[in-house]
């Protein structure tokens, strides 16, 4: 098959230089992005999209040529001189012509098609002998269940472009009748045959009927076996059939397939039947399939019109929901956001959604999607949000030495002959004196949560101020100067709070509400990681033994944070108890921090180890060691445990129910 004889459209996928499909592809492209952004659209977007998929593809569809007639007008020997005479190859025929094409056509191998759609393996055959007994046995035994024999054919460019369909006979029987009618009604391009005797009624019948169903559709006719006609009957019947058929058909040929496929024709006759193949092969190639592609690009532009009012109106609907529930959104959003401390970059988004909202934007679908792509990947993201508490106002009472300058009265005694004289001395003498300190400590919530989604954890957080306080048991006490304001969580972290981050709970004792144990320092550093990769902020670490200690005295001095008087520990803390308890059940000490004294131990950062002589500032505690320090006491533990400055050590690795920790924060924005 010489390839230039098809038009040079079919070489390339008419999208390439054809305007209104490149239409068809860009309004099919903006509905596969609605419909991943807008679920609730998506049901008439998905039919949309049926639709331009449909029109789209019939331009890369093959042309089916649906080869008709009657179950003597020689179909068969019609479609092997097709594949001898190389006009064009076969793909699809009928079960009762395969041995003939299979020969006519010099194929090796063929496909079983079921009525049921399932198709068998490829028949391969040795011989012509072969593959008739084969096929043979196959329409004796299981007839019934054939649909169509495919044969696959070497120039699969034309095949891309057409596919030529033999049919059964319809007046074959009623099964073929139906098989043949079938393939008529889905075909783009009708070859009919007819007899040598002329048009009889049911063809003509058939012919009428699929004209009227597909008016603009190739429809030619031939009139097939004229060997056995004389001269003059030839052009009466060619006369009579083209009369009858004025107006419905486009063309009609006289053929004689048989003589043309086995080539036993007198020397005038094969000049005969070589011209009227020339001229069908030229009409079939020039005209026919050249013809319909233009038929076939008017058909479809007629409907992509109406389709494409359909999807302006779709895409013009769709972007005012789109623009309307997007402003919603943000505004919802924006709202949330009111109250609370935003880290940098979700100030700056913050700050252009609320500019595009201000100036009331007319947004074209475009400026939609892409608002719409940068607002899911703003939202997605985790935030760290914070908002302000009502703050803590708490006082601490020093104990100083403070110099005093008083009056004495000096008495010189007097004698028998003169009188006592009194005097009166400024001293000065050292006293003690009390000074109460207050404080305002600053409470805020720390919630990480996406743009406008779930809070994902939350965790409130004291504001301790910088300052000095004398560190450790009163054998070895130091003065130490915090230079920075740091964050202390107000609560030990809880289970809650792990599973969220963690996803497991390693807890002995069970409660959302209770402090997690059975960690590790390590563990805690594992927790702390996750945490921080939330929001992207190096912000969250545990406190040194330093910032714990002077967090937990909250301005004493004494043993525990409210004093010396043990019998007050019971307001404070949970000791020598049976389990843990749920964290904020017992009062908080002057700077607004729970559980500081008992309920669980708590890690700190620092490695164990003795403290330095001398005033201190900011304090990173050794260099290295082989055990880490927590404080705190613990539910299972005496009141002693729970002073202030008392410390234990352990692994790294270590784990124990009466074991957890607290966040610190820092820096402080």
């Amino acid at each position: 098959m010489n390839e230039n004889q098809i038009d040079l459209r079919f070489t390339s996928r008419p999208h390439g230089e054809n305007i209104f499909i490149n239409q068809m592809y860009g309004y099919e492209e903006q509905l596969r992005l609605i419909s991943v952004s807008d679920k609730y659209l998506e049901p008439e977007c998905q039919q949309l999209l049926d639709e331009v998929d449909v029109l789209i593809t019939q331009l890369d569809q093959p042309i089916q040529v649906v080869i008709a007639g009657g179950f003597n007008a020689g179909k068969s020997m019609f479609v092997n001189a097709l594949l001898n005479r190389g006009i064009m190859p076969v793909k699809a025929i009928r079960a009762t012509a395969t041995v003939n094409c299979l020969i006519a056509g010099k194929r090796k191998e063929c496909v079983i098609f079921r009525k049921n759609g399932t198709r068998d393996a490829p028949i391969q055959y040795a011989s012509d002998c072969d593959i008739n007994q084969k096929i043979r046995s196959l329409m004796e035994n299981e007839h019934e269940s054939i649909a169509h024999v495919e044969i696959a054919c070497t120039d699969q460019v034309f095949l891309d472009k057409f596919t030529l369909i033999d049919t059964p006979g319809l007046d074959h029987s009623e099964q073929d009748s139906a098989t043949s009618l079938h393939w008529v009604a889905k075909a783009d391009a009708i070859i009919w045959l007819l007899h040598s005797e002329g048009l009889r009624k049911e063809d003509k019948d058939n012919i009428s009927r699929f004209h009227a169903a597909n008016p603009d559709s190739p429809l030619i006719v031939i009139i097939n076996q004229i060997d056995t006609l004389e001269a003059d009957e030839k052009d009466d019947v060619f006369k009579s059939v083209s009369d009858k058929l004025q107006g419905i058909v486009q063309q009609v040929f006289l053929l004689s397939a048989k003589k043309a496929f086995e080539g036993r024709q007198q020397k005038d006759t094969l000049k005969l039947e070589e011209s009227h193949f020339n001229e069908l092969s030229h009409y079939l190639h020039n005209h026919l399939f050249n013809a319909y592609r233009d038929i076939q690009e008017q058909r479809i532009r007629q409907r992509g019109q109406a389709l494409g009012q359909k999807l302006r109106d779709f895409l013009n609907h769709s972007s005012d929901a789109m623009r309307r529930q997007l402003i919603l959104t943000i505004t919802k959003a924006l709202e949330t956001l009111r109250g609370h401390v935003l880290p940098k970059g979700l100030v700056e988004v913050k700050e252009k959604f609320e500019k595009i909202l201000a100036e009331g934007t007319s947004w074209q679908l475009e400026d939609i999607l892409g608002l719409g792509a940068e607002w899911n990947q703003t939202a997605e993201k985790d935030w760290l949000l914070i908002s302000k508490l009502p703050d803590v106002i708490a006082s601490a009472e020093r104990v100083v030495q403070e110099a005093e300058t008083y009056q004495e009265m000096c008495v010189k005694p007097g004698g028998f002959f003169r009188k006592a004289k009194y005097t009166t001395e400024t001293k000065t003498r050292m006293v003690e004196k009390k000074i109460l300190r207050k404080y305002t400590i600053a409470v805020e919530r720390f919630e990480i949560r996406s743009f406008n989604g779930p809070v994902i954890a939350d965790m409130d957080f004291c504001r301790i101020p910088s300052g000095t306080f004398l560190m450790g048991e009163r054998w070895e006490l130091r003065q130490v100067t915090l230079t920075k304001d740091f964050y202390m969580a107000r609560y030990p972290v809880t289970q809650a709070l792990w599973q969220a981050i963690m996803e497991n709970n390693p807890s002995h004792f069970k409660g959302e509400n209770h402090p997690v144990e059975q960690v590790s320092w390590e563990d805690a550093q594992k927790f702390i990681t996750k945490l921080n990769e939330r929001t992207g902020e190096n912000l969250y670490r545990l406190p040194t033994e330093t910032e714990w200690e002077y967090a937990c005295r909250s301005g004493s001095s004494l043993n525990y944070c409210f004093g010396e008087d043990e019998k007050l520990l019971e307001e404070y803390a949970w000791y020598n108890n049976n389990s843990t308890h749920p964290v904020g059940e017992k009062k908080p000490n002057a700077w607004g921090l729970y559980d500081m004294h008992g309920n669980v131990w708590e890690w700190c950062q620092d490695w164990f180890g003795g403290y330095s002589h001398g005033s201190v500032i900011d304090p990173a505690g050794p260099s290295s060691g082989t055990s880490r320090v927590f404080h705190g006491g613990s539910w299972i533990g005496a009141a002693g445990y729970c002073r202030s400055a008392f410390r234990l050590r352990d692994a790294p690795g270590h784990r124990d129910f009466d074991i957890g920790f607290r966040l610190a924060a820092f820096p402080v924005r």
